[in-house]
Formats: C-alpha cells, structure tokens, sequence
C-alpha cells in the first residue's frame, strides 16, 4: 500500500482552505481504498458508514429506478449520505475502471466537525456545495 501523499490531497478543492492543525486533525481519518473495474462499493439502502474522495477512476452513481450518472473528477465526492441522515446510502456505486479514492468515516468526521467547528464551516459547506453543482439527474432528496 503506497502512503497517501499528504501535499497532493491538500490540494484537493474539499481540503484546500484547512488551517495545518484541522488538517492534523483530519489526515488520520483519511484511508486509501483501491478498487478492480466492475467493483459494487455502495449500495443504496445500505447504512452509510463513509464518504469516499476520488484520487483517480470513473464511477458510475445508479439508482433503483435506472436513473444513473458518472463521477470522475478528482476530488469528487461519494456516499455522502455517510454525513446527513438517515444515514443511509442513496444510490449505488459500481467502479467501471480500476480507481484509488480517500475513505473517511462518517461518524469519526462528524465527531471532529463536533469539536471543531471551523472545519465544518470549510469542509460540510463543500461538500453540500459539491452535491448541489453535480449534474442533476439521479439525484434524490
């Protein structure tokens, strides 16, 4: 497992405004997932336990109701519902290429935002921001 590289995910759009010591605070929640081509990460109705952060790969958000969109972008965000309630996955997530992505905890990140509520401030505000400026179409209130 290479070490995630601090400098590059700094530079991520959802990090990009952290003081160093929120982002002391942040980086240990970060893990580094790797996924195969064709892999089901999430699936909708599932208890959501993480948000995901895409270093590199295409992913595909479908719904039950076949509605569906693809995420690719570095720094795009998945699984998002891991932060709102309830905590319950929307959509389901299928990797169409082999890709790397950043894992963080929904519970562990929301306990933080708790005790530091600048960080909530720089980083829910992204995220929210993040999913109101996606392409529409799937997206389910």
């Amino acid at each position: 497992m290479h070490h995630l590289d601090a400098g590059q995910i700094k530079k991520l759009k959802i990090f990009r405004d952290l003081l160093p010591n929120e982002w002391d605070q942040l980086y240990p929640l970060l893990s580094h997932v790797w996924v195969i081509e064709g892999e089901q990460m999430l699936r909708q109705g599932e208890r959501a336990h993480c948000f995901f952060v895409i270093l590199r790969g295409h992913f595909m958000i479908h719904y039950n109701d076949g509605r569906a969109i693809t995420l690719n972008q570095k720094g795009d965000i998945i699984g998002w519902s891991s932060v709102s309630f309830p905590s319950e996955y929307t959509a389901n997530v299928t990797a169409l290429t082999k890709g790397e992505l950043l894992c963080i905890s929904g519970t562990e990140f929301l306990e933080l935002l708790q005790s530091n509520s600048g960080l909530v401030e720089k980083v829910l505000k992204k995220i929210n921001k993040f999913i109101q400026t996606r392409p529409q179409i799937g997206y389910l209130q």
